[in-house]
C-alpha cells in the first residue's frame, strides 16, 4: 500500500478536508439562528467529547490496518455494511458538495467586473421591487431592508446564480455557465487525484493553508474597520444562555460538529490507512480538531462583524440583515463587503478562500471513492491504468448527477430543489449519526477495546487516557448518536424551502435517498 511520504502529509491533508465549507458556509448561519454566542458552547463540548475521541478512533483504526474500508470490517464481517453505507454516503456528498463550489465560482468570476452585478438593481434579473445598497462612505439610499423590498444582492442570488423555478415540478433547461464551471472543476478534480494520494498531497500544502491565511487576513481587516462592528461581535460572542434550554440548540450543535470534522464517513479511515505504521495518530487527530474549531470561531467572527457593520449601515436589526441558510453568505457577506473600499479585492479574496476550503474535500472525496473499488476488488487492481480509468469514470458519472442541481433551479431551472434534497437527506442528519453511532459499536463491541488498545500501544507507546477513550467510545459517543437519531426522526416535519412545500411524491423520493444511505447496514 502506498503510505505518505512526509509525516506532515496526513496532517494537511486531514486538515485541509475536515476544515472545509462547513466551517465558513454553513457554520456562521446555524451559529445565527441557535442562539448566536450560546451555540459556541454545546458546540466546543461536543468537539472535545464526542469529534475529538471520534478523530482517535478513526485514525488510529485505519493507521493499524493500513487497508482499504473493505478489508478493515472483514476482520468483522458482520459490519461490513457500514463501509458501503460509507461509500454510498460520500457518492451523494461529492455530486451535491461541488454545487456549491459552483455557486462560489459564479460569484468569484463576477467579482472580476468593473461594478458588481449584486450592489445595483439595472441587470435584466432585477425587479421593480430591487433596491440597492451602495456606498463606500456613512450614507446610504433612504430605504431599508424592513421596507420589504428585495436587496440587489438577494436577487442576485435567488434570480441570477439559482434562476429558480416555482418548485421541482418546474425544472427548466442547464444553465450554461453554471455547466461549464461545474464540469471545469470535475476536471481539475480528475488531475489533482488522477496519480494517487502522491501527487495530491502535494495540492494539498497549498489548498490546506492558504484559505486559512486568507480567513485571517478578510478578519483582521473586517475588525480593523471597526465602525459598526459592535452589533455583529456582540451578538457572536455574548451568549444568550436561555436558548441552551432548547435541545434543539445542543442536537443542530452535534450535528454540525460530525458535519464539518466529517466523523463517520470513513475518510479519515481512509487518509490514516496510509501513515506509517508508528506515526503520531493522536497528536495529529488533536491538531485537526483544533483547526477545525478555531477556523470556525474564526469564521464565525468575520460573518457577524459584518452583519454588525451592514446593521449599523443601514440603520437596521441584525435579524433584518441576517438571511437565513446558505444566503447568509452568498447575500449578507456580498452586501458588506460591496461598501468596503476596493470592493472587487476583498469579492474576490473572500469566494476564492471559499472556493480552496471546498476543492481539498472534493479532492479527497475522489481519492476516497477511486480507492474504494480498487481496494475492494483485485480485478480492479489487476487492470492497468485503474486509477486514470476508474477517477474519469466517477468524475464523468458525478458530474452527470450534478447536472440535475444545476439546471434554472441551482444550475438548472430548478435545481436547488433537488441539491436541498441531497443537501439534508443524503449526508446529513440522521443517517450521519446512525453511521456514527455503527462504527462506535463495530469497534467497541464487536472488535474490542482491548484488542484495539494493544495495536495503539505497538503503534505510538503507551497512552495515559485509556479509560477516558474508553468511557468515550463504549457509552458517551454512542448514546449522543443514538440520542440524535432519535431526535430527528421524532421531529420529522415536511421538506419545505421558504413558502414552497415539496409534493408527496419528492418527499418519499428524500426518505428513500436517506434509506438508501444506511440501507446496506441492516
Amino acid at each position: 500500500r502506498q503510505s505518505w511520504k512526509k509525516s506532515f502529509d496526513f496532517l494537511f491533508s486531514s486538515v485541509g478536508y475536515c476544515v472545509g465549507l462547513g466551517n465558513l458556509w454553513r457554520f456562521p448561519y446555524l451559529c445565527f439562528e441557535n442562539g448566536g454566542g450560546a451555540f459556541l458552547i454545546p458546540y466546543m463540548l461536543f468537539t472535545c467529547l464526542f469529534a475529538i475521541p471520534m478523530m482517535i478512533l478513526e485514525t488510529s483504526f485505519g493507521q493499524s490496518f493500513r487497508a482499504g474500508e473493505t478489508n478493515i470490517f472483514q476482520c468483522f464481517r458482520i459490519s461490513m455494511g457500514i463501509a458501503f453505507a460509507q461509500l454510498v454516503a460520500n457518492l451523494y456528498a461529492s455530486s451535491s458538495y461541488i454545487i456549491i463550489m459552483v455557486w462560489i465560482t459564479k460569484y468569484m468570476v463576477a467579482s472580476v467586473s468593473p461594478n458588481l452585478p449584486w450592489t445595483n438593481c439595472e441587470n435584466q434579473w432585477n425587479t421593480k421591487n430591487c433596491v440597492q445598497f451602495l456606498s463606500s462612505d456613512n450614507s446610504t439610499r433612504n430605504v431599508t431592508l424592513s421596507d420589504r423590498r428585495i436587496s440587489a444582492a438577494e436577487e442576485f442570488w435567488a434570480r441570477e446564480v439559482l434562476g429558480k423555478s416555482r418548485g421541482l415540478e418546474h425544472i427548466g433547461s442547464l444553465r450554461p455557465d453554471l455547466v461549464l464551471y461545474l464540469g471545469l472543476l470535475w476536471i481539475i478534480g480528475y488531475f489533482v487525484t488522477f496519480k494517487g494520494i502522491k501527487w495530491s498531497s502535494k495540492v494539498f500544502y497549498v489548498t490546506a493553508t492558504v484559505p486559512i491565511v486568507l480567513i485571517l487576513i478578510v478578519t483582521i481587516r473586517r475588525l480593523y474597520f471597526r465602525w459598526g462592528m459592535e452589533p455583529g461581535c456582540g451578538y457572536y460572542l455574548y451568549p444568550d444562555l436561555s436558548k441552551l434550554m432548547n435541545f434543539k440548540v445542543w442536537v443542530t450543535a452535534a450535528a454540525q460538529v460530525t458535519y464539518s470534522t466529517t466523523i463517520g464517513n470513513g475518510i479519515l479511515l481512509f487518509l490514516a490507512s496510509f501513515n506509517k505504521r508508528d506515526h503520531n495518530f493522536l497528536k495529529d487527530a488533536l491538531i485537526i480538531g483544533a483547526a477545525n474549531a478555531l477556523t470556525s470561531f474564526t469564521s464565525g467572527l468575520a460573518v457577524f462583524s459584518s452583519l454588525g457593520f451592514l446593521a449599523t449601515k443601514l440603520n437596521t436589526t441584525m435579524a433584518e440583515v441576517a438571511s437565513s441558510g446558505p444566503g447568509l453568505v452568498f447575500i449578507a457577506y456580498p452586501q458588506s463587503i460591496s461598501l468596503l473600499p476596493f470592493p472587487q479585492v476583498w469579492s474576490f479574496l473572500f469566494f476564492l478562500t471559499l472556493l480552496l476550503l471546498g476543492f481539498d474535500s472534493q479532492f479527497i472525496q475522489v481519492e476516497y471513492l477511486v480507492n474504494f473499488f480498487i481496494d475492494g476488488s483485485k480485478r480492479i487492481r489487476s487492470l492497468r491504468w485503474n486509477k486514470e480509468i476508474l477517477g474519469a469514470m466517477l468524475c464523468f458519472f458525478n458530474f452527470l448527477v450534478g447536472l440535475s442541481m444545476v439546471s434554472e433551479v441551482s444550475i438548472a431551472e430548478g435545481g436547488i430543489y433537488v441539491f436541498e434534497i441531497f443537501n439534508r437527506y443524503a449526508y446529513a442528519g440522521w443517517c450521519t449519526f446512525l453511521m456514527c453511532g455503527c462504527e462506535l459499536v463495530a469497534i467497541s463491541w464487536l472488535y474490542g477495546l482491548d484488542t484495539h488498545f494493544k495495536e495503539m500501544d505497538n503503534m505510538i507507546g503507551t497512552i495515559r487516557v485509556k479509560w477516558l477513550l474508553k468511557i468515550s467510545w463504549k457509552l458517551l459517543s454512542p448514546i449522543i448518536c443514538m440520542v440524535a437519531v432519535v431526535f430527528y426522526l421524532a421531529g420529522f416535519k415536511p421538506l419545505e424551502i421558504g413558502n414552497y412545500l415539496y409534493p408527496l411524491w419528492a418527499q418519499c423520493f428524500a426518505h428513500l435517498v436517506s434509506v438508501s444511505t444506511i440501507i446496506a447496514i441492516p
